[in-house]
């Protein structure tokens, strides 16, 4: 008997998804596990598995098209199989809010935003973009035959086949190509407007003396089982811990009350080819600091592959982004409500100090910068929050030392 293949909730808030890209084709023989098809949410992209054997009977819609969760994709059974087709209602759902609104307009999630010689954009799916980094070519070069123009694995693939086209100089006159918002995009738009609308938000500036950290760094990189351990991930450990004392920052404010947790999850923003999207080390004040290194490695590597899940995206109590390596020397985060706070990390830069007898010396300083929502924390404990961060990272040897989660933080 053929077996439907629908599209599975991989979200509690999902009402629909995107077809991304199919792996097989009508005629195709698959096996329990075989890769069918992506499908793209707004915050990931996953691939959906074959839980049938025998071959594909139908193919019921295309790439690109959004559909309610639960409808049907293909048809799997033995070949020669008769079958009714099922009818697919491309209905969505109806939309409760207006962030829901958002996550359903377009097909287009995850993917990379690259340019024409002529100074066309062009949208790259991120397995495109992969193969075309690994062989070296410019994926913009690449013929799209994706939904609205988009440019996938099998174009890139199809690209080397035939020969990469050589690129043209760019045309005299000005020229332009308007590119749709892709779904993630306009999550992460609607969520960012959200935040600055409803909340009141002010940022704090503070900076520390960083030779204690550059050192302790250095030692890591010596030793080959902590030399993966980056500031990045020493910032992380000196806030989990720094969050235990200050459960004030470690909130969410739910209009009517505020709810204080005594375990961090610790969220920490990720830069990917589609935009920004916020994994969170769970229980992060109880890991070590080579198991937050791990650990953060591990959650990167999901969402820069979009094989991220999605309960790995919620349920953050504060959040760290890092513009440091970038050259930003201040910045104000935007915080991710329901949370309180979020810390910006910046780069270190080389500054002057002048001692008691009048010398001047110069020090490597960090600088952080807090956003706190002021419905929910005061100016002077938000203050002597990152003042406590500060300490804490300077005197970083201490804290490690200090800590008492076992185990080699180092």
């Amino acid at each position: 008997m053929a077996n439907q293949v629908t599209l599975p909730q991989m979200g509690l808030s999902e009402e629909s998804a995107v077809i991304g890209e199919f792996f097989v084709g009508v005629g195709d023989t698959v096996q329990v596990g075989t890769r069918l098809f992506a499908i793209e949410t707004g915050k990931s992209v996953f691939d959906v598995e074959s839980e049938f054997e025998g071959v594909v009977l139908a193919l019921l819609c295309k790439e690109g098209d959004e559909l309610p969760i639960q409808a049907p994709v293909m048809v799997i059974g033995q070949e020669g199989e008769s079958f009714d087709a099922p009818k697919v209602k491309q209905d969505l759902p109806e939309k409760k809010t207006e962030q829901a609104v958002s996550e359903h307009k377009e097909a287009e999630l995850h993917a990379a935003v690259s340019y024409t010689a002529e100074g066309h954009e062009k949208l790259t799916s991120p397995r495109a973009r992969m193969l075309a980094d690994k062989a070296g070519v410019d994926a913009a070069l690449a013929q799209a035959t994706g939904a609205e123009g988009l440019i996938i694995e099998r174009d890139i693939k199809r690209m080397l086949d035939t020969g990469v086209p050589q690129s043209t100089p760019a045309a005299a006159e000005l020229s332009y190509q308007d590119i749709p918002l892709s779904m993630m995009r306009r999550t992460i738009a609607k969520a960012m407007y959200h935040s600055i609308q409803s909340m009141a938000q002010l940022t704090h500036t503070s900076s520390f003396d960083a030779t204690q950290l550059l050192k302790y760094r250095k030692q890591c990189k010596a030793a080959e089982e902590t030399k993966g351990i980056t500031l990045g991930d020493m910032v992380l450990f000196a806030v989990s811990r720094t969050l235990k004392a200050f459960q004030e920052m470690n909130a969410h404010f739910l209009e009517d009350t505020i709810r204080r947790f005594s375990g961090v999850q610790l969220a920490v923003a990720v830069d990917i080819p589609a935009g920004l999207v916020v994994p969170v080390i769970r229980n992060a004040d109880q890991l070590s600091l080579m198991q937050i290194s791990n650990e953060m490695k591990r959650l990167a590597e999901a969402c820069q592959k979009g094989t991220i899940a999605p309960e790995l995206l919620t349920g953050g109590t504060f959040t760290v982004s890092n513009l440091g390596n970038l050259g930003i020397e201040s910045f104000t985060p935007i915080i991710n409500p329901p949370q309180v706070g979020i810390l910006g990390v910046d780069t270190i830069t080389l500054r002057p100090r002048r001692a008691e007898n009048g010398t001047v010396s110069f020090y490597d300083c960090m600088t952080l910068s807090l956003t706190y929502d002021h419905r929910a924390v005061d100016g002077a404990p938000a203050s002597r929050f990152l003042q406590a961060v500060c300490k804490n990272l300077e005197n970083f040897t201490s804290l490690i030392d200090a800590d008492t989660t076992g185990g080699n933080n180092a």
